[in-house]
C-alpha cells in the first residue's frame, strides 16, 4: 500500500488569505482534507461563513478573518488572532490577490490598458498582489522561525513568467506576478532552512469569482494540452504537495499549473 503520511498535515494550522472563494477555498479545502486547522482570512466579510463552514465539516477547526491583507495593522491582528486560538503557525498561503479590485474592502484599481492606466490604479496592482505577499510572509515568520519550522505558499500566475498576455489590460496584473515570482526566490534563500518558501504559477483557473471572462475561459480551453481549464481543486492539490513534507526538499519553486498551455 502507498505510504501517504508525508503529505499528512495532521495538529497544522494553515492560514489562506483570499480563502473565502475561488483559487484559496481550493487551498483551504485540501490543507482541511490533510487534517490542518484552517485560518480562513478574506473579504468581503461574507465569503467568510461559507467557507469556515465547508473547512470545519471536514473535521478540523477554522477560524474567519475579516483582513485586507495590504494594511499592516490588519495583518498583525491576523496573526494574533491565529495565534490565539491554534497556537502556531505552520502554512502561510498567500492567495490574495487580482487584476482588478473586486471588494470595496480593499485597495481600488481598475484593469485597464496601460497607456490609459492611472498612476494610482497601477500602485494599486501592486499593493495588493505584491505588497499583501510581503506583508503576510514578513508577519509569520518570527512565529515560524521560534517554531522551527514553516512553509510559505505564494501564488503568482503563468502571466507573470514572461509570457505575453492576449488580454491588452494584464500588463500591470503580469508585472506584479512577476514580482511575487522573484520574491518568492529571495524569501527563500534568506528565511530558510526554518522557512521553505515557493509558488505556484496558475494558467487559466475556473472560479466564481465576479469578473471572470467566461469566454476567455473558452477560448483557452482549446488551447490547453489536457484540454480544459484548471479549477481551484488543482491548485489546491499543488499547495498542499509544497506544504507537506513530501515537498521538504522543493524550496524557492515556481511551479507551474496551467495545463500545459
Amino acid at each position: 500500500m502507498t505510504d501517504l503520511s508525508r503529505f499528512s498535515l495532521e495538529g497544522q494550522t494553515a492560514i489562506v488569505t483570499g480563502g473565502g472563494g475561488g483559487i484559496g477555498r481550493g487551498c483551504a479545502r485540501a490543507f482541511a482534507k490533510a487534517g490542518a486547522n484552517v485560518v480562513i482570512a478574506s473579504v468581503p466579510p461574507e465569503e467568510i461563513p461559507p467557507a469556515v463552514a465547508e473547512v470545519e465539516a471536514l473535521g478540523v477547526q477554522a477560524l474567519g478573518v475579516t483582513v485586507d491583507v495590504s494594511k499592516s495593522d490588519q495583518v498583525a491582528a491576523m496573526v494574533k488572532q491565529s495565534v490565539e486560538k491554534f497556537g502556531r503557525i505552520d502554512i502561510l498561503a498567500n492567495v490574495a490577490g487580482g487584476s482588478f479590485s473586486r471588494s470595496s474592502y480593499t485597495t481600488q484599481f481598475k484593469k485597464v490598458p496601460l497607456v490609459e492606466m492611472s498612476e494610482e490604479d497601477f500602485m494599486g496592482v501592486f499593493e495588493i498582489n505584491v505588497k499583501s505577499v510581503f506583508l503576510c510572509s514578513k508577519a509569520v515568520v518570527p512565529v515560524m522561525k521560534k517554531q522551527g519550522k514553516g512553509v510559505i505558499i505564494n501564488i503568482g500566475s503563468n502571466a507573470g513568467r514572461g509570457n505575453p498576455t492576449n488580454s491588452l489590460d494584464m500588463a500591470a496584473y503580469a508585472a506584479a506576478k512577476a514580482a511575487v515570482i522573484n520574491l518568492t526566490v529571495n524569501m527563500a534563500h534568506q528565511w530558510g532552512p526554518d522557512v521553505r518558501v515557493n509558488c505556484i504559477a496558475p494558467g487559466m483557473i475556473n472560479t466564481p469569482r465576479v469578473g471572470t471572462d467566461r469566454g476567455a475561459l473558452a477560448n483557452a480551453a482549446k488551447r490547453i494540452a489536457v484540454g480544459r481549464v484548471g479549477v481551484a481543486d488543482d491548485i489546491g492539490g499543488v499547495a498542499l504537495f509544497l506544504a507537506s513534507e513530501a515537498a521538504a526538499f522543493v524550496n524557492g519553486a515556481i511551479l507551474d499549473a496551467h495545463g500545459g498551455s
